[in-house]
């Protein structure tokens, strides 16, 4: 993955380059990956206990599969094999939570901001 002009990562005491896919998050994939995969539990956990999902969380989460699939399609280009799992198993939780949203009833809540 090519590395953007932005520099390193936003996470203090990270000096990782920022992928030029990810320059918009300000964040290195380890870190990006991270903060994806806590947020795609957070909306889980929330459409199993019938609480809403913020709708700019679940838009991002949802732009993430787009990052994960270009990331995959171009092997993973600059990955270790660690990091191309944590983007596979991102993915599949993206999928994942796109069918439960699918098959279920989910409030959605409008956050100002």
């Amino acid at each position: 993955m090519e590395t953007a002009p932005t520099g390193k990562c936003q996470v203090s005491g990270c000096a990782e380059k920022v992928p030029a896919t990810l320059a918009q998050n300000f964040l290195c994939l380890d870190h990006y990956v991270e903060k994806a995969t806590t947020e795609l539990r957070t909306a889980l956990e929330l459409c199993r206990q019938g609480q809403p999902v913020d709708t700019h969380v679940l838009d991002w989460l949802l732009a993430g599969a787009d990052f994960a699939v270009q990331t995959l399609a171009h092997n993973g280009d600059g990955c270790s094999p660690a990091q191309r799992v944590k983007v596979l198993e991102l993915l599949l939780g993206l999928a994942n939570l796109q069918e439960y949203l699918r098959h279920h009833s989910v409030r959605l809540k409008l956050v100002d901001g």
